[in-house]
């Protein structure tokens, strides 16, 4: 009888978080002799981008707390739990593992909280250009290098989300992506409407996407912006991977749709305010064409936040970003993927 493995991986929030996860489920099936299953612990509200996704046997999910799902997951007799969140949670959900039938070995990502905490505060970098992906991966270390074994993939180990439901189609449209968790994060309301001035010519489709809280600025750009424009605000998580696969090019910010993005292996400009790539969360393996801004005036300091939620500066970091150079990154990523 062939050996099966029951892996749990938990990671709560966001989506962004889990989609940057996928490595490391690929990693444990490159990794792991005989026949593995990978069971995923999320919240419901982030599911879609685990339900569907390719190497997952099972998702979990709960709404408030982890006791809607730790009698069930004592039952799984799971022999690792690969705990990439490493929060109260995540730790009751061992706890109730340790306390079943079996023996399950415990996995907990090292998130480097301090570092990050010096860098912010300090300017003191001691984490190395080191990304939350490989965080994340050097927690398999216990099975040996995850990175040989993503090296044997075809894509070097980039991120997946579920598969969309349509084939992929030439690509119809620059998509700007207007939502972001904090204010630090989030491309001007201004900027955006000279962006969609200055790529109207393109001869591309320009469509806004976001969450419902983004549909009322998107209805304003629209307005302003003619024929050019749709407002695409409100889909959801899936309709989104479908419209991402299909774009010749997003604009988007330090959000889970940059995740997305290189994911779908979309060309991208990402603009960076209030946080950094040097946090180790900027796109993991994107296009080759993608281009990431940064606030003018380097030298001054940042990142001013781990989350985007605080500025330092007087000038906000998101407008020292300028239209104009949004808009001559995004002609050279099209000229440069142009069939």
């Amino acid at each position: 009888m062939e050996l099966t493995t029951r892996v749990l991986i938990i990671r709560f929030s966001s989506m962004g978080d889990i989609i940057l996860t996928s490595p490391v489920i690929r990693a444990l099936h490159a990794m792991l002799e005989g026949k593995v299953e990978v069971h995923y612990l999320t919240k419901s509200a982030f599911s879609d981008a685990v339900f569907g996704l390719e190497g997952v046997e099972k998702v979990w999910t709960i709404d408030h707390t982890t006791a809607e799902v730790e009698e069930d997951l004592r039952n799984e007799g799971f022999h690792y739990v690969v705990d990439l969140h490493d929060n109260a949670r995540s730790a009751f959900v061992k706890r109730a593992l340790r306390a079943g039938e079996g023996r399950t070995f415990d996995l907990t990502v090292d998130k480097r909280s301090l570092e990050k905490m010096l860098l912010v505060r300090t300017g003191w970098d001691r984490l190395k250009g080191q990304h939350v992906v490989e965080r994340y991966l050097k927690t398999l270390t216990p099975f040996g290098s995850p990175l040989e074994a993503l090296k044997g993939l075809g894509d070097g180990g980039g991120l997946t989300v579920p598969e969309v439901r349509s084939a992929r189609k030439p690509p119809s449209s620059i998509v700007l992506a207007l939502g972001a968790a904090h204010a630090g994060k989030a491309i001007p309301e201004q900027h955006w409407a000279a962006i969609l001035s200055g790529l109207a010519g393109q001869g591309q489709t320009l469509q806004l996407i976001g969450g419902p809280s983004e549909s009322e600025m998107a209805g304003r750009l629209v307005d302003g912006a003619g024929d050019h424009a749709i407002n695409s605000c409100g889909l959801s998580w899936r309709e989104t991977f479908e419209v991402l696969s299909n774009a010749a090019l997003l604009i988007v910010g330090d959000t889970g749709a940059m995740h997305a993005g290189a994911a779908m292996r979309t060309p991208m400009v990402v603009v960076w305010g209030c946080t950094s790539p040097s946090l180790g969360m900027g796109p993991w393996k994107p296009h080759p064409s993608t281009i990431e801004l940064e606030p003018a005036n380097p030298e001054r300091g940042r990142p001013c936040s781990r989350l985007g939620n605080h500025c330092r500066h007087s000038t906000p970091c998101m407008h020292r970003v300028s239209p104009e150079r949004i808009i001559d990154a995004a002609r050279e990523v099209l000229s440069q993927t142009k069939p």
